[in-house]
C-alpha cells in the first residue's frame, strides 16, 4: 500500500512539472511571463553598451529567482537582435543552458536566485536626421539601460526625455545616455543628430608658375600662368603676392566667384574666392597685368610672384621684348639663367612674343635685373607699288585714253596719291574690283582712298583711267606722253601704246626702254594674264597679217610689206595689230576718231559729276602697239618723247613712184653723160 502511494505521488508530479513545461514553451514577446502561479520571476535587467558604426553592441545582466522546486524552463529570447554570447555567472542549483530553435533555454529542478549575461547587437534606424535603438526585452520587475553615444551633439526627442538622462563624456568625445525603463518590454529610444563637424585636415599644396615678362617702350607686361597641386586636404581659397608697382588686369580660371587685392607693405595680396573646393586635382589660373617703366629707364628688376600656402613652389620666368627694345641681363641672384628653348610648352604655346631670356627657379627669394635700351627707329618704305600697267589708246584727232593699274602693298596707308598729266581729266577709279570716290589732296594731287583692313603682305589692285586731248595728228610733228606721278615707288612698270595705222611713230625716246619686261619680274596672277592675253592677240594678228601679205600681188603689196617692215622695226619687239579692239564689247576706234574736237570735248565736260560713284571703264584698243617698260621708279612720271609722220593714202602711191622713178632717171642721165 505505501509503495502504490509513492507511486501516485511521483505520477502527480510529473504531471505538473509537464504542465509547467507545456505552459512555459509558448512564444511570448520576450520571456513568457505565467498568469497563473508563476514558478519564476525576473527580478532586475540592466543593459550596457555602445554605439559603434551605426551597429548598438549591447550586453544585458539578469537577475532570476525560481520560486519552487521541480523542472523548469525558462527561455531567452530577445527579439529583433542578434545574439553573439550567453553564460550562466551563479547558480543555486543544478542549471543547464540549452540551445533549441535559434535560442537558448535555462533549466533548472530547483528553486533559488540564478544570473545570466547575455551579448547580442541591433543595427541603428536612421530617420530624416534621427538614429533610434529598437528592440523587445524581457518584462523585468525594473530595468536600466546605459548606453555611449560617439556624438557630442545628441538632442533627445521630447518623449525620450522623461526617463533618460544625458551625461557628456569627455574622454571618448561622446555622450553617455542612461534610461530607467521600468517594466517596459521594449526599448524606443531615439536621438536627432545633426552633421558632425568634418575632421579638418591641413591643405597641402605644391604650385609652378610660368611667367612672361614682355617689355615695351614705357611699359611692361606680365603674364602668368600658376598651376596648382592639390596633394592633401581641400580649399576654396587661393593667395598671390605681387609687387604693389604691378597693376593686375585680368584673372582667368575655372569656377572663380570672386577676387579681391589688399595692400601689405610693399607687395599686394590676391585672394582668389572659388565656387567649389579643390581636392586631388590639379587647377590652373591665368594672371595678366602690367607695370609702367619710367622714361628713359635703363634698368628693370622683373616682378617676383610667390604662392602664399604652397608646400613647395617652383617656376620659369621668361623675357620678351616688343619694337626696338633690348634686353641683356645684368644682376642674378637666386635663380638659375637656361636657354629660352628649354622653357616647358606650357610657356612657350599660349603666348605669341617669342622669348629672348629665360630663368628657372626651385624656390624663394630670387631677384633679376635687367638692362634695357631702346634703338632709334630707321625709317622704312610704308607702301610700293609693286606693278604697274598702262595701256594708252591714240585716236586721230589726238584724243588720249589711258588706264593706269597698279597692285599696291601698303601698311595701313590710307590714300594713294597721285598727280595726273597736266590737262588730263579723271574718268574712273576702282580699287580692288570696287568704285571707290577719289578726292582732291595738295597741289592738285589725286588722292585715292585705300583699305586699312587688309594684311600690309596683301596686293590691292588701283585702277586709274584718264582722258586728254592733243592737236591732230597731222603731217609730220612731235608727240610727247607722261604718265601719273605716285607717292609711293614703283618696282616694274609696263606701257603699252596703241596708234592709229597710219600714223607713224619715229626716233622714240624717254626714261623708258623698248619692249616689255621679262616675265620672270611678273610673278602676279593679275599681271600675267593680262600681259597673256594681249601676247595671245599679237600672235593671232601677225599670223592674219602673214596670210594677207602672201596674197598681195603688185605695187601695193610691195608697199604694204615695206609699211609692215617699219612698223616692226619701230614697234616693240614687231608687236602689230589691226584696227580691232581689245574686247568685243568695246566700241570701235573708228567711233572715236570720226568725232570732232569740239563736240568731243563738249560732250566729256557735260557728262562729268562729282557726288558719284565712277565707271569701269575698258578701253578700245586699235592699232599699231608700241610696248615700253621701266624698273624702279621713284617719284618721278614716265615720260616718252617721239616724232610721228601722217601722210593721207592718196600720196603714197605718188611718194612711192616718184622714189623709184627717181634713181632710174638719174641712172639714165649718167649713162647720157658717158655717151
Amino acid at each position: 500500500m505505501e509503495r502504490w502511494v509513492r507511486h501516485f505521488g511521483v505520477c502527480v508530479l510529473g504531471l505538473v512539472s509537464w504542465a509547467q513545461g507545456v505552459w512555459a514553451c509558448q512564444p511570448p514577446p520576450s520571456f513568457a511571463t505565467p498568469t497563473l502561479a508563476p514558478s519564476w520571476v525576473v527580478e532586475h535587467a540592466e543593459y550596457t553598451g555602445e554605439i559603434k558604426e551605426q551597429i548598438a553592441r549591447m550586453e544585458g545582466r539578469y537577475t532570476i529567482r525560481v520560486v519552487r522546486d521541480g523542472w523548469t524552463e525558462i527561455p531567452l529570447m530577445l527579439r529583433d537582435a542578434t545574439i553573439t554570447a550567453v553564460a550562466l555567472k551563479e547558480k543555486s542549483g543544478e542549471a543547464h543552458l540549452i540551445p533549441r530553435d535559434g535560442a537558448y533555454v535555462f533549466v533548472t529542478t530547483r528553486k533559488g536566485t540564478y544570473h545570466l549575461q547575455v551579448k547580442f547587437s541591433r543595427l541603428l534606424a536612421q530617420e530624416n536626421q534621427q538614429e533610434a535603438l529598437r528592440f523587445w526585452i524581457p518584462q523585468a520587475t525594473f530595468s536600466t539601460m546605459t548606453v555611449f553615444v560617439p556624438r557630442k551633439d545628441v538632442e533627445l526627442r521630447p518623449i525620450d526625455q522623461l526617463y533618460v538622462d544625458r551625461e557628456p563624456d569627455a574622454l571618448r568625445a561622446g555622450t553617455r545616455l542612461t534610461a530607467r525603463l521600468g517594466a517596459a518590454d521594449r526599448v524606443d529610444l531615439g536621438w536627432n543628430t545633426r552633421p558632425t563637424a568634418p575632421e579638418k585636415v591641413e591643405p597641402v599644396v605644391y604650385g609652378e608658375v610660368h611667367t612672361l615678362v614682355t617689355l615695351e617702350d614705357q611699359l611692361a607686361r606680365l603674364h602668368s600662368i600658376i598651376v596648382y597641386r592639390m596633394a592633401q586636404g581641400e580649399t576654396r581659397e587661393l593667395q598671390v603676392t605681387v609687387p604693389s608697382t604691378v597693376s593686375i588686369l585680368n584673372l582667368r580660371g575655372a569656377t572663380i566667384d570672386d577676387w579681391r587685392i589688399a595692400q601689405t607693405g610693399d607687395h599686394k595680396t590676391l585672394t582668389v574666392m572659388l565656387t567649389k573646393p579643390l581636392k586631388d586635382t590639379l587647377y590652373r589660373l591665368i594672371l595678366e597685368g602690367e607695370e609702367t617703366r619710367g622714361e628713359g629707364s635703363a634698368t628693370y628688376r622683373l616682378p617676383e610672384l610667390t604662392l602664399i600656402g604652397a608646400k613647395q613652389e617652383r617656376g620659369y620666368i621668361a623675357v620678351a621684348r616688343a619694337g626696338n627694345i633690348e634686353v641683356n641681363p645684368q644682376e642674378v641672384e637666386g635663380i638659375t639663367r637656361i636657354d629660352a628653348r628649354e622653357l616647358p610648352d606650357l610657356l612657350t604655346t599660349s603666348v605669341a612674343t617669342p622669348a629672348v631670356l629665360a630663368f628657372r627657379y626651385p624656390q624663394h627669394p630670387y631677384q633679376i635685373l635687367v638692362g634695357v635700351t631702346r634703338h632709334q627707329d630707321h625709317p622704312v618704305l610704308a607702301a610700293i607699288a609693286e606693278r604697274a600697267e598702262l595701256t594708252t589708246v591714240l585716236s586721230r584727232q589726238g584724243e588720249l585714253l589711258t588706264r593706269a593699274a597698279y597692285l599696291i602693298k601698303a601698311n595701313k596707308k590710307q590714300f594713294l596719291e597721285a598727280r595726273l598729266p597736266d590737262g588730263a581729266t579723271l574718268w574712273s577709279c576702282i580699287v580692288n574690283g570696287t568704285s571707290v570716290k577719289p578726292v582732291e589732296g595738295s597741289d592738285g594731287m589725286l588722292r585715292v582712298p585705300l583699305s586699312t583692313s587688309l594684311d600690309a603682305a596683301q596686293t590691292v589692285p588701283v585702277e586709274i583711267v584718264y582722258f586728254e586731248r592733243r592737236p591732230a595728228f597731222q603731217g609730220v610733228g612731235s608727240f610727247h606722253l607722261s604718265g601719273p606721278t605716285l607717292d609711293v615707288p614703283t618696282t616694274i612698270a609696263n606701257w603699252s601704246l596703241f596708234t592709229p595705222k597710219d600714223v607713224k611713230f619715229l626716233r622714240m625716246s624717254g626714261n623708258l626702254e623698248r619692249g616689255a619686261a621679262a616675265f620672270a619680274f611678273l610673278d602676279d596672277p593679275f599681271i600675267q594674264t593680262a600681259v597673256a592675253e594681249e601676247v595671245n592677240r599679237a600672235e593671232d594678228w601677225r599670223a592674219a597679217l602673214k596670210q594677207l601679205s602672201r596674197r598681195a600681188v603688185g605695187f601695193g603689196g610691195a608697199l604694204r610689206g615695206k609699211q609692215r617692215t617699219y612698223q616692226a622695226q619701230s614697234g616693240a619687239e614687231g608687236d602689230i595689230v589691226e584696227n580691232q579692239p581689245a574686247y568685243p564689247s568695246a566700241p570701235s576706234a573708228a567711233t572715236v576718231e570720226n568725232r570732232t574736237d569740239g563736240a568731243f570735248g563738249a560732250w566729256i565736260d557735260h557728262a562729268s559729276e562729282t557726288g558719284i560713284l565712277p565707271l569701269k571703264i575698258q578701253l578700245p584698243k586699235a592699232g599699231t602697239v608700241y610696248r615700253f617698260n621701266r624698273l624702279v621708279t621713284a617719284e618721278e612720271a614716265l615720260m616718252l618723247d617721239a616724232t610721228f609722220v601722217h601722210l593721207r593714202m592718196p600720196w603714197i602711191p605718188l611718194t612711192a613712184a616718184g622714189l623709184l622713178v627717181f634713181p632710174i632717171g638719174g641712172l639714165a642721165m649718167v649713162r647720157m653723160r658717158r655717151h
